[in-house]
Order: C-alpha cells, then structure tokens, then sequence
C-alpha cells in the first residue's frame, strides 16, 4: 500500500532538514474539534504545536477562553502537560471554539 514507504520517507525529510519543535514556553495549537458535552461542559480537542500546555494554564481558543481545568490525552487519560504534536481534550473554556481556531496560552 506504500504506507511505510511514505513513513519513512517523511522520516528522511525530517532528518535532512533538522526539523525540530519548540518545547519550552507558552504553547500555541489548532482547535482539531470541539463540543459540549452534558456533564462536562465545553470540551475541546487541541493538537498543541510549539510550546508546553500544561494544567491550570489560561488559554485562548477564537472567542472562547478559560482555564484548563483537565486534560485528557487521546486514551482518555487525565494528563498534566502536553508538548509539541500531543493532541489533547481540553475542559474549562467559556464556550464552544470552532475547528480550525488557534488556542494559544496567555499569561494571568
């Protein structure tokens, strides 16, 4: 089917350009989905691209904001942090974000 082909070869590329992701300072990520859930409330899917998310952290997603109040990585286990490429559900925001919006941490 030439998927390992295509793995490997996005490995190689990644070699050869040295391409390597920022893991210290304030993250910043893509909203991949986001719902409400009945006992939750808002819930937000983030793939975090630079930086590390980490618990109690204030972030801004589109319009919507808030403090994270869990995480949950994607077995549904409680995690503390998150660093570069680690997608992770998000609970504690104001509102619904749309796909596609940028979630960025801000300072207190």
């Amino acid at each position: 089917t030439g998927i390992d082909e295509l793995l490997d070869a996005i490995l190689l590329q990644s070699e050869v350009l040295e391409l390597k992701a920022i893991r210290n300072g304030m993250a910043s990520g893509a909203v991949i989905e986001s719902f409400l859930d009945k006992g939750r409330g808002p819930v937000a899917t983030v793939l975090v691209r630079e930086g590390t998310l980490n618990k109690g952290d204030i972030v801004l997603c589109g319009f919507e904001y808030g403090r994270v109040r869990a995480m949950r990585d994607e077995l549904g286990r409680e995690v503390a942090s998150a660093g570069p490429s680690i997608p992770v559900e998000i609970l504690g925001l104001s509102g619904v974000p749309a796909a596609g919006d940028e979630a960025t941490v801000v300072r207190d």
